[in-house]
């Protein structure tokens, strides 16, 4: 955010510099004046990172509609491991919801990151996969979606959990020859309805039920590591993708490429994000880099959404971008209130 999208967004709620900084701070706890509004707004010093974050969000609400929710549909995805899917999936998550929607996120990793980090305790997925109520059981039909979906911490957030009982369903689909690629799509018809996002988080393979992700869905983003076995990896995902939308979803777009875990301190690390953009940037759009930072180690060993935990935790900017190239693409924002 720039000190012109702040005077912009400042504008648009009416407020004067001294309103606005008497409204940034009941969001922060702070005591900022009017003086250092107009620093910010000027450029001559940075936007703290608290402010910059609780500011984003704000860029993302729109006013109470009653438009109907439609579930448009995200795979977050690529076949290789490491790349920051599951940190991406739950931080757009956290935005979207903490923006005014209603989101659902579907764990579709075996491995049920995404669950425990959204606040699901690991004994709570192993009675739930007992009881025959986690994603595995409702893609093959042994349960009703609405029975497996559970609350999270974060308001407007939902949670499809997930368990090692998933890897079972990549031997098991193809054999099911009636749905065998569109079962995710017909599972999830039954709450379209109930939210305004469905983003999911795939597995790093390309496996049936990823090939289901992306037949259910109505974008993907791609995650990519600013490495170079990452990068590789890119153009093997994007010609499934284009087998997937020539087949089964022609109404599949690609949202974008993401770099991830980014080190500008290392010429390896920058000489990769200039890859990333010379291979895509011209047909795809490629989001603001998220850093590499401890930060997203700490929160996935504490099992929390790092912007839960640290609004203002670098990557902000880049999820903010994300949620924002969303909302617009579904007309939920107007084209002035890029957060990007």
């Amino acid at each position: 955010m720039t000190g012109d999208d702040l005077k912009l967004l400042r504008e648009r709620r009416g407020l004067t510099q001294t309103q606005m900084a008497a409204f940034v701070n009941e969001l922060t706890g702070r005591r900022y004046d009017k003086q250092r509004l107009s620093k910010w707004e000027t450029g001559r010093e940075p936007l703290p990172r608290d402010v910059l974050g609780r500011l984003l969000l704000l860029s993302l609400e729109q006013p109470a509609t009653e438009a109907p929710r439609a579930g448009t549909t995200i795979a977050i995805g690529l076949q290789k491991g490491g790349t920051a899917k599951t940190a991406t999936s739950i931080n757009v998550a956290f935005m979207l919801a903490r923006s005014g929607n209603r989101v659902l996120l579907v764990d579709a990793d075996p491995q049920g990151n995404a669950t425990v980090h959204v606040g699901v305790p690991q004994t709570d997925v192993v009675a739930l996969t007992e009881q025959g109520r986690v994603l595995y059981h409702a893609l093959m039909g042994k349960a009703k979606l609405a029975e497996v979906i559970r609350p999270t911490s974060v308001e407007g957030l939902d949670v499809v959990p997930s368990s090692i009982a998933l890897a079972s369903a990549d031997t098991e689909l193809p054999g099911n020859l009636t749905n065998a690629q569109t079962a995710m799509a017909e599972m999830l018809d039954a709450v379209r309805g109930d939210y305004d996002f469905i983003l999911i988080d795939c597995a790093p393979n390309l496996g049936a039920v990823t090939i289901n992700a992306l037949t259910a869905a109505d974008y993907v983003l791609i995650p990519c590591q600013a490495e170079p076995h990452a990068i590789l990896g890119v153009n093997a995902f994007l010609d499934t993708v284009t087998k997937i939308q020539r087949r089964l979803n022609p109404n599949l777009r690609v949202l974008g490429v993401l770099p991830t875990m980014l080190n500008p301190r290392q010429t390896q690390d920058r000489s990769s994000l200039d890859d990333i953009g010379r291979l895509w940037g011209e047909d795809y759009r490629v989001f603001p880099p998220v850093p590499r930072a401890t930060i997203y180690a700490q929160a996935a060993g504490a099992n929390v959404i790092t912007l839960d935990a640290d609004i203002g935790a670098p990557g902000v900017e880049s999820y903010a971008a994300i949620a924002g190239a969303l909302l617009k693409a579904t007309g939920r924002i107007r084209e002035s209130s890029d957060a990007a």
